[in-house]
This record gives C-alpha cells, structure tokens and sequence, in this order.
C-alpha cells in the first residue's frame, strides 16, 4: 500500500483494521509479516483518510457499532469446558473425503 489511500483500500482492509484496534496481538503478527494485513504504517495512514472521509468514517463506525452489540449479546456467555474441547478437537482435526 503507497502512501495515498483510498476509500476502496480502508474499505478493503476495514475488518483488519477493527481486528488491530481490538487485539494488539493481531496488529503485531501482522507488523511481524506472520499473517497478512495492513502494516502499522498504512493502518494509520487509513486512520488518516477516514478523520477526512465522512463515507469512509460511517462504514468504520458501523462496523465497530455491530461488533460491541455482538460482544454485548454473548459477553455473559461462556462455554462449557466440554463445549471448547469439542471445538479444539474439530477444528484440530483433518478429515478427507473420497469420491
């Protein structure tokens, strides 16, 4: 990413750039190369663009507005211990099919 941005490239990248605002764990696999995403640099140069973009600055609060509702309506929740090892074994798990 240059240093101009567009309102396609922060719509592009809009859930990377929530994902780093919510997890500084994300931000750094990202800044390390480990996973993809927009680098520190051009996260903030898409923080940039959207304090000028007002369509730009709606598309990043509505996403933020759904994520906290999210959060809100399973944030008492917890799953079981039986429920989590259940997850882990399945998505740990390989299994092909052959026709």
């Amino acid at each position: 990413m240059n240093t101009t941005i567009t309102c396609q490239d922060v719509l592009d990248a809009l859930y990377e750039l929530i994902d780093c605002e919510e997890c500084d764990r994300r931000s750094g696999l990202i800044d390390a190369g480990s996973v993809p995403g927009p680098n520190a640099r051009a996260r903030a140069l898409m923080i940039q663009h959207v304090a000028t973009c007002p369509h730009c600055a709606d598309a990043l609060d509505a996403e933020r507005h759904v994520r906290a509702l999210m959060r809100g309506c399973y944030e008492s929740e917890q799953a079981s211990d039986a429920l989590r090892a259940r997850v882990v074994a399945s998505i740990t798990s390989v299994s092909l099919t052959w026709r």
